[in-house]
């Protein structure tokens, strides 16, 4: 019989300790689908500081040990002359800076993720402190499904855009007896 994993096993920084991975909890707040404003453009309300063991963590999550991402001294004799952060390290970004406030919707319980695009721009490192603008870009009902796309620009601390995503999301019901099934 297989050991038991449990997600605790895994939470090593401090972000992942304070991250609170109840998606169901602040649910009632999370914009619907029926209520998104196309032609807004949201600044997030909070920041994630990026810290080597915030990256470290994310490497070894993926099972990545490319020494750009893991080892500072070896980074520091590679291509970009110090630690970075692996390019997939923008999701975790994401779900931190959509914690509250307008784009929270991508944490709905139940929401199946069809496909991103990221386009990369500036490496991440250690000490950025990033934040980002998020809009909706696209939305339309297909089968009977509500898909919505929308669009985040990452920047740091410097305002220089770092990346910049189009995520799609299947929802499901987001009223009545049927909130949160398909």
């Amino acid at each position: 019989m297989a050991e038991e994993v449990h997600i605790e096993d895994f939470i090593k920084t401090e972000k992942q300790k304070a991250f609170d991975h109840d998606f169901f909890k602040g649910a009632e707040s999370y914009e619907k689908w029926e209520d998104v404003d196309m032609d807004a453009m949201y600044d997030g309300r909070k920041t994630f500081e990026v810290k080597v063991e915030d990256i470290r963590a994310f490497s070894e999550g993926i099972l990545d040990d490319n020494p750009l991402f893991n080892d500072e001294a070896a980074a520091k004799d590679g291509p970009f002359g110090g630690l970075i952060a692996h390019p997939i390290f923008i999701t975790p970004i994401a779900f931190w800076l959509t914690e509250e406030g307008p784009g929270n919707w991508i944490r709905t319980p139940g929401a199946i993720n069809p496909g991103q695009i990221i386009e990369y721009y500036e490496q991440i490192r250690p000490g950025d402190v990033i934040h980002g603008k998020t809009g909706f870009y696209d939305k339309w009902l297909k089968r009977g499904k509500r898909y919505l796309t929308y669009v985040t620009e990452y920047y740091r601390q410097d305002d220089v855009m770092v990346a910049k995503g189009w995520g799609t999301l299947i929802l499901p019901t987001s009223t009545g007896e049927d909130t949160h099934k398909f």
